[in-house]
């Protein structure tokens, strides 16, 4: 899976915005879930290392330009090749990942 800087954006922002439960409450919680069997999982957000993901995420680029040039010189010289297996595969998991629920 993918996943872009403005998915992870999106999240922390939905974070900071939901309410978070004290201590006190989360320790209740968490002996309900023991009490009864199940899962628990604990999240602890900091704000502070929030932002600074935030932040860190919005200056990345979302293109390699190292990688751009370099096709485009491939391209431009003639010596790019597609190996047709290969995308042929990547096309056959996608479809298998898109319809996985059909």
């Amino acid at each position: 899976m993918k996943i872009d800087s403005d998915q992870i954006i999106s999240v922390v922002n939905r974070y900071k915005s939901d309410p978070v439960e004290k201590k006190d409450d989360s320790s209740r919680t968490r002996s309900k879930a023991t009490a009864a069997g199940g899962d628990r999982v604990e999240l602890s957000i900091n704000s502070g290392e929030i932002e600074h993901l935030k932040q860190t995420m919005q200056g990345l680029s979302d293109v390699r330009a190292d990688r751009v040039a370099s096709l485009k010189k491939e391209i431009a010289d003639g010596t790019y090749n597609v190996d047709g297996r290969k995308v042929a595969e990547k096309m056959l998991d996608n479809w298998k990942t898109l319809n996985v629920d059909k």
